[in-house]
């Protein structure tokens, strides 16, 4: 399925979403792929909503409503205002306090559902980087009740590596567990997994969402009851090839997670060739969820540093370091870098 990528101009020139003569909306452009077409098509008009399904779209206003499917969808051109234009940068600059102030303004201030959507999943990537499971996880249950059907499912803050939860997260966990909605129920299972207390419910949920009617649901599900044996290493390497067939078989925007845990499941074996290449995956195809990537380019940085790769490794930690600098992997990785300087200046008969 393709990515649909959006471009974003600034209503500083237009003064709102009206024109100097105050009747017209901005024009919003819309470029698809079909597939039946070796070239693209540029359709110009207003955007009246855009969903997992279909983007609807009028040229005229009136004129009918026009619909394609939204896997046709390259790009959207369309305006937005200036504090939502902010709140991108900022977030791209890892400036997330900043960035999640002016996405909250920005949220306030659009009146179009689906431009709103678009708002509340850059907050939803704002949670994820700060770790904030909370507020991402609000964030991400506002998109769905307004488009079950959203293109942004892979953003669902789940958790797949051990965190740290806040009492009011793991209160507003149990909240989301307890629901009827099985993405809500998904959430609140993932981030209580591993809780003293309410893990046999949680983990009865997973069991009980591995048949759900949404196959998003059910795929994660499935694949967050691996946790606990991921770590174990006490599986068969039989196993193993059926998680990694069953990671292929998924839609790209959807492997994060799961290939992070394929990762840590080879490394419990000391496969750690199989390990780095299952970890890299997040660092270098799908960083959503920042935080992970940073763990996982870590975690793929140490399966090297075993097998004598040593200058990968570095270059691994280096990167920590430098792109994923404000997580708190990074300070390990820079730990290790300055650990290796200090040896080489190590004469060898004192190495010895």
């Amino acid at each position: 399925m393709r990515h649909s990528l959006f471009c974003f101009r600034s209503l500083a020139a237009i003064s709102g979403l009206l024109t100097a003569m105050g009747t017209v909306p901005a024009q919003d452009k819309v470029i698809l792929q079909r597939a039946s077409l070796t070239a693209r098509v540029t359709i110009s008009g207003i955007v009246e909503d855009y969903t997992g399904v279909e983007v609807s779209i009028r040229a005229e206003s009136d004129q009918a409503l026009r619909t394609y499917p939204s896997a046709d969808v390259v790009e959207i051109q369309t305006a937005q205002t200036e504090s939502h234009t902010r709140g991108l940068k900022l977030l791209a600059a890892g400036q997330l306090e900043q960035a999640q102030a002016e996405l909250e303004v920005a949220l306030k201030r659009e009146p179009r559902a689906w431009v709103r959507r678009e708002i509340l999943a850059a907050l939803v990537r704002c949670g994820l980087r700060r770790g904030d499971y909370s507020n991402a996880g609000a964030r991400f249950l506002a998109i769905m009740r307004s488009d079950p059907t959203s293109r942004h499912f892979r953003l669902i803050p789940l958790i797949w590596a051990p965190e740290t939860l806040t009492r009011a997260t793991i209160a507003e966990a149990q909240g989301w567990l307890n629901g009827n909605v099985d993405a809500g129920r998904l959430l609140g299972a993932s981030l209580l997994y591993d809780d003293r207390e309410l893990k046999p419910e949680a983990r009865r949920a997973l069991r009980e969402l591995s048949a759900s009617t949404d196959v998003r649901v059910r795929n994660f599900a499935q694949m967050q009851a691996w946790r606990e044996e991921a770590y174990a290493g006490d599986h068969e390497r039989r196993q193993i090839e059926r998680w990694q067939k069953r990671v292929d078989e998924l839609a790209e925007d959807f492997r994060a997670g799961p290939s992070y845990l394929l990762g840590r499941a080879y490394a419990a074996r000391h496969d750690y060739e199989q390990a780095a290449a299952a970890l890299l995956w997040l660092p270098l195809v799908d960083d959503h969820d920042f935080r992970l990537a940073a763990r996982a380019c870590l975690e793929a940085a140490l399966a090297l540093e075993r097998i004598g790769q040593h200058a990968e490794s570095q270059t691994l930690l280096q990167e920590v370091s430098t792109r994923f600098a404000e997580t708190p992997f990074a300070e390990e990785a820079r730990g290790l870098l300055d650990r290796d300087k200090t040896t080489e200046l190590i004469p060898s008969r004192r190495r010895r």
